[in-house]
């Protein structure tokens, strides 16, 4: 009976510790404590993004909340908003390309926030190494490397002794290009061809003939970058200019005297010079880029019974204006003044050019599709 009786309160004694350890240990444990990098309340973040070099406001800066999928980007005033999300970190990051990345604390609303990026002199590429390795990149060139395809009017002033000629010509295609194989060194070049009808006074059929016309500008010289916008280029530079009248006699192949100047003659003309332009990039799309070349060093190889060489001068003097389409791709008007000057033969021609044409640059192209 005694042996009995004490295993059954043995029993019991077990059974109701058993049960009372897990309450007392839910007891006795500290309840848990909250990351101090999240927030429980609402914040609202009311601000703007400004360079923190001249001031401007940053356009598509992009604004996240870390370890969440809660992000903003800033408009065109560089204004932006962000609610944090509750529960998430309370970091908020400020990316834009080009410029120093930045995060930073918030667990109160702010409303009139002013964050400053401090741009990038040099960084570091995000392409993949197995694409581009690591390297670093410049800002982009203002004058870097192109080809374009332009059409092109030109407006043609000529007098020789008592001989005056000027007219319109449209119809002109040509191709230009600038290749830095090797920075700073550029190369440049540009060709275009025409058909210049010439009208002669009381001739029963006008035209009367035609001018062929070819022209290619060569050259190649050294590319400085000036500040952030600007870029400068000098080099040397041949022009290289061939006219040939269609005014020949059907028998003899003889050119006919219509004008009784230079133009009823085949002429080659060859200028060496110098030729300087200036890249400023006006806005982020806009580039305007002026230039002059100068050609003291000239000859006028003129296909005629004397076979005189005539020695001239040239200039030129004019601008493009380059609108970026998308990355690597522009559309370009350009005008410029072209004169010459035989001083031999006395001649004088002044020809103003127009063109407009589409301008690619490959590599540029190539890289946003890498």
């Amino acid at each position: 009976m005694f042996n009995k009786n004490f295993l059954k309160a043995g029993l019991v004694i077990a059974i109701s510790l058993s049960l009372i350890e897990p309450v007392l240990a839910q007891a006795t444990s500290k309840p848990a404590t909250q990351p101090v990098t999240q927030h429980t309340q609402i914040v609202n973040l009311v601000g703007q993004i400004k360079d923190a070099r001249t001031g401007q406001a940053l356009t598509g800066v992009y604004i996240r909340q870390e370890e969440a999928l809660n992000a903003t980007f800033s408009d065109q005033q560089g204004n932006f908003q962000l609610r944090l999300l509750r529960g998430f970190s309370s970091m908020v990051r400020f990316e834009a390309e080009g410029y120093e990345s930045v995060a930073l604390p918030f667990s109160s609303n702010q409303a009139a926030l002013i964050i400053n990026l401090q741009p990038q002199l040099e960084y570091t590429s995000q392409l993949p190494p197995a694409h581009s390795g690591r390297h670093v990149i410049e800002r982009p060139r203002v004058l870097s490397n192109q080809f374009t395809a332009f059409y092109q009017g030109d407006y043609t002033l000529f007098s020789q002794k008592d001989t005056y000629i000027n007219g319109l010509v449209l119809n002109q295609f040509g191709l230009s290009a600038d290749l830095m194989l090797f920075y700073p060194l550029n190369f440049r070049g540009r060709f275009f061809r025409s058909r210049m009808p010439v009208d002669i006074a009381n001739f029963p059929f006008q035209p009367a003939f035609y001018i062929n016309r070819e022209q290619a500008k060569i050259g190649a010289g050294w590319m400085q970058q000036w500040g952030d916008k600007t870029d400068f280029y000098l080099g040397g530079d041949i022009l290289l200019d061939h006219r040939s009248p269609d005014n020949r006699n059907s028998q003899d192949q003889q050119p006919i005297p219509f004008t009784g100047s230079l133009l009823d003659y085949e002429q080659t003309r060859l200028g060496f010079g110098v030729n300087a332009a200036l890249g400023w990039q006006i806005t982020d799309r806009f580039t305007l880029i002026p230039e002059a070349s100068i050609y003291p060093l000239g000859v006028n190889f003129i296909d005629r019974n004397d076979q005189k060489l005539d020695y001239t001068v040239a200039g030129e003097v004019g601008a493009k204006l380059r609108f970026e389409i998308a990355p690597g791709a522009y559309a370009v008007g350009q005008y410029y003044s072209q004169v010459w000057l035989g001083l031999g033969t006395g001649a004088i021609e002044n020809n103003h050019f127009f063109n407009l044409g589409i301008s690619l640059d490959p590599w540029t192209m190539a890289e946003q599709l890498l």
